[in-house]
């Protein structure tokens, strides 16, 4: 497959880096990728400021890399309609921690991949557990080898992209895949007072509830199984949307 990487943690990210060398001896691989990290920053396109783009080799066996000065969402926009031109599927991530439950919405990995939906073009982000100590890509790549393996039996659609959440383990210690439902993931004191004079300074930040909802993509992760969440380009909610259409005004 002819495939696009990015990510949300810099082209210089680790995850980004393990998941080119994973990957390149199968299929044909570019990369265009933020030059920092834009955690946070969901899928923003950076319409009131100039982008600029360096070719810049990783030398991991891809056939192209570039470095942006831009978001995720602005890489896969750059890479499908200028620097690479159509691909087979857009690969965002190694995450470096997960994107689960209603964090989904501000994930700037998974921004990338609904940016790709927008362009027809086929995506799945990849995000890794919190966890002390060593980062267990080898769990991310040893799937992702069977999942390609599969993509094609898959048949998503194009305008659906799937969130994939990874344990933080040995691959040894994989329970298995589980394909489940977005949950939620709140937090509390979200706001922080950081100085009050002479100007007045908060910081956004929080403290997860914990909270199990059994089957959902929190739940799974946390019992050591591979997460699979599928998400769709259109938020319209076609059952209230059905409701309304029979009210008369």
């Amino acid at each position: 497959m002819r495939i696009l990487v990015t990510n949300d943690d810099g082209i210089e990210n680790k995850g980004l880096q393990e998941l080119v060398k994973a990957i390149f001896d199968r299929h044909e691989v570019y990369v265009v990728a933020p030059d920092t990290r834009y955690t946070g920053y969901s899928g923003a396109v950076s319409f009131n400021r100039l982008i600029s783009v360096i070719e810049y080799p990783l030398n991991l066996g891809e056939r192209r890399s570039f470095k942006v000065s831009g978001t995720p969402a602005d890489c896969v926009i750059l890479a499908l309609n200028k620097l690479i031109g159509p691909v087979d599927l857009v690969i965002s991530g190694i995450n470096d921690e997960p994107n689960l439950g209603d964090d989904i919405r501000l994930s700037a990995t998974l921004g990338a991949c609904r940016e790709s939906s927008f362009t027809e073009t086929s995506a799945i982000a990849l995000s890794l557990d919190y966890g002390s100590g060593k980062r267990h890509y080898q769990t991310v790549t040893d799937f992702l080898a069977i999942f390609l393996n599969k993509w094609f039996t898959l048949k998503i659609p194009k305008e659906v992209y799937l969130n994939i959440n990874f344990p933080n383990v040995p691959p040894a210690q994989i329970k298995g895949v589980l394909f489940v439902p977005a949950g939620r993931c709140r937090y509390k004191d979200r706001v922080k007072l950081v100085k009050s004079k002479p100007q007045i300074i908060y910081q956004i930040y929080g403290t997860k509830i914990e909270e199990e909802e059994k089957g959902a993509d929190s739940w799974a992760v946390s019992n050591n199984y591979i997460a699979v969440t599928p998400l769709h380009r259109d938020q319209t909610d076609q059952k209230i949307l059905s409701r309304l259409k029979r009210i008369k005004f």
